[in-house]
């Protein structure tokens, strides 16, 4: 999930199960150490962005990192305490309490983020492979509302404690059952994708969309192609689909390092196109296939590019490039009505 969303689910986690034991901070400190995963994006930030898809939703977002900075939590208070005079000393219940509060938060942020398309790498260290259950969209804001909500009343029941963790202890609960709610819906769309096809070749895959779950993109994966197309559960009716050929995958631009990480990042939904640019030589693309929308980026949001030369040699790149369309008044309305129907 986008990363306001994660703060506001670890501010959740710390009022739901710590407001009691630790007071109002521990929604503060839970909503900080909801942060911390995603400081993973440095690495774009400082090395690019083949590094920001190697190292984002990496280590720190594995199983492993919650324990391990969780005993490192309780070894630094610990310590703090000792250097702390006798009358201001945390008890070692409350020591405890921060811990599991950092515990929880660092352990529940990869949890939900692996509901996602994007691809988490759970094993982080000991295994690069990337875990993605195509549940929800990154961005939803019905999940971050009931958030809000949350947040909201243990903000003004200030002396209702009981109200406040209750409040976040529902919340969680809706976003746990809406969450495999929109799973559903996901095999729900693959089975009336597979029915329309017909085809017994064809590998069918629906991912969320933006902003809500009943939207789904549909991709159809056959030797020959690629077949994309959207169907909502809210507004029924055929698959209309857009079919790509698979096109020609030149091993020269194909072994670089850089189509390496990008095949790994894009869990192997990569397809390959290219056109001439005009001075003899070819414009090669990869597209990550799992994110996309129509009005021309129905293949993806983004890939890589490379310059091939007329016997095949490597001219220029591989570097990166994005493919989002503009998120103007007519594609909002054109998104709008493929989710309910043009008559709502």
């Amino acid at each position: 999930m986008d990363t306001v969303t994660q703060m506001l689910f670890g501010a959740v986690v710390a009022q739901a199960g710590f407001r009691r034991r630790l007071g109002r901070k521990a929604i503060l400190v839970g909503a900080a150490v909801g942060l911390v995963p995603d400081l993973d994006v440095a690495a774009g930030w400082i090395a690019g962005p083949f590094a920001n898809w190697v190292h984002h939703r990496g280590v720190t977002h594995s199983i492993v990192f919650a324990p391990v900075v969780g005993l490192l939590t309780y070894w630094a208070l610990k310590a703090w305490q000792v250097r702390r005079p006798p009358d201001r000393r945390m008890d070692l219940d409350r020591i405890r309490a921060w811990t599991w509060l950092t515990v929880l938060v660092l352990a529940t942020h990869p949890i939900i983020d692996v509901f996602t398309s994007y691809g988490t790498q759970l094993l982080a260290p000991l295994s690069r492979h990337r875990f993605a259950i195509d549940a929800m969209p990154i961005i939803d804001p019905l999940y971050s509302l009931a958030l809000v909500v949350a947040l909201a009343i243990g903000a003004f029941a200030t002396r209702r404690v009981g109200l406040a963790t209750t409040s976040a202890a529902a919340a969680l609960f809706f976003i746990g059952a809406y969450t495999l709610f929109a799973w559903s819906l996901n095999d729900r769309v693959e089975d009336v994708a597979a029915a329309q096809l017909s085809d017994p070749r064809a590998d069918v895959t629906a991912y969320p969309t933006l902003f809500q779950p009943y939207l789904r993109r549909v991709v159809a994966e056959t030797p020959e192609d690629v077949r994309v197309g959207f169907y909502s559960v809210l507004n029924p009716g055929p698959i209309r689909w857009s079919a790509f050929d698979r096109g020609d995958r030149p091993r020269t631009v194909a072994t670089t390092r850089e189509a390496e990480i990008f095949r790994w990042f894009a869990m192997d939904k990569v397809i390959w196109r290219s056109h001439a640019n005009g001075n003899g030589e070819t414009v090669v693309e990869a597209l990550d296939y799992r994110y996309g929308l129509f009005g021309g980026s129905e293949l993806g949001f983004w890939g890589i590019r490379a310059v091939v030369d007329g016997s095949g040699r490597l001219v220029a790149g591989p570097e990166t490039f994005r493919n989002r369309p503009n998120a103007d008044r007519d594609r909002l309305t054109l998104f709008w009505r493929a989710v309910v129907g043009p008559s709502s």
